[in-house]
């Protein structure tokens, strides 16, 4: 996991370095917390990550936390959100933008947002390491499409990451899972998956980023025994 955030790391990096050289400055910064009240889309595995991460918090801290989600549900439920949320599979794509619009008319704050600012900065979801803006930063509070400038990057990390949970591969859409439920979703979707060579998720992996086929690599290549070194037996 470490590789893939330091990977998304990278990218976000190169893409904010080229906006700089074009004059632009980034308006996120500490203190500015209005992007943590949208509707976050994070991976399946990065939710189950969330869980863990909450799981494993110091009382009171971790139970504070808990009821911070736990609140933020039930202030969805007052609208049948949740039930939106939950069946986003069904969406048409229009519905996205609505659903995302009216989910930020509540103001309902990141569970680990406080004082503005990211408690959980170092293990925040690769979504919001991705999303930044250089657009002044009062837009934010009343984002459009044509008031917000995002800053564009050559390959998104995180719909990679959620794709490794695709049940089949005719899947249409990429699951994903809102943050504010990753708690509730983690706790009824325990991980499944089967062991699988470091290598071999990686090349799935990137070929989910880049959209492009990578073959297998054999472990052994054909001829490699007869040129390796005789091991010595003592």
């Amino acid at each position: 996991m470490l590789k893939v955030v330091n990977l998304s790391t990278s990218i976000v990096d190169a893409a904010v370095e080229d906006v700089e050289e074009q004059g632009e400055t980034l308006s996120c910064k500490k203190g500015c917390g209005v992007c943590c009240r949208q509707l976050v889309p994070i991976s399946p595995v990065e939710a189950r990550r969330i869980c863990d991460l909450v799981n494993e918090l110091s009382e009171p801290r971790g139970s504070e936390i808990v009821d911070r989600f736990a609140d933020s549900r039930l202030r969805l439920e007052e609208d049948g959100l949740p039930q939106t949320l939950i069946s986003r599979d069904q969406w048409q794509h229009d519905e996205v933008f609505n659903v995302g619009e009216e989910y930020f008319s509540r103001d309902i704050p990141c569970p680990f947002l406080e004082d503005e600012s990211c408690s959980i900065h170092a293990d925040r979801p690769i979504t919001c390491r991705e999303y930044l803006v250089t657009s002044p930063a009062e837009y934010c509070s009343c984002p459009t499409v044509d008031n917000l400038r995002t800053v564009r990057l050559p390959l998104k990390v995180w719909p990679a990451l959620a794709r490794f949970d695709m049940r089949s591969a005719s899947a249409k859409s990429i699951p994903w899972v809102p943050l504010i439920l990753a708690l509730d979703w983690a706790t009824e979707n325990p991980d499944e998956a089967t062991d699988q060579p470091g290598t071999e998720l990686f090349r799935q992996f990137f070929e989910y980023l880049t959209d492009k086929e990578i073959p297998v690599v054999p472990s052994t290549l054909p001829g490699m025994q007869s040129v390796l070194p005789p091991t010595r037996s003592d």
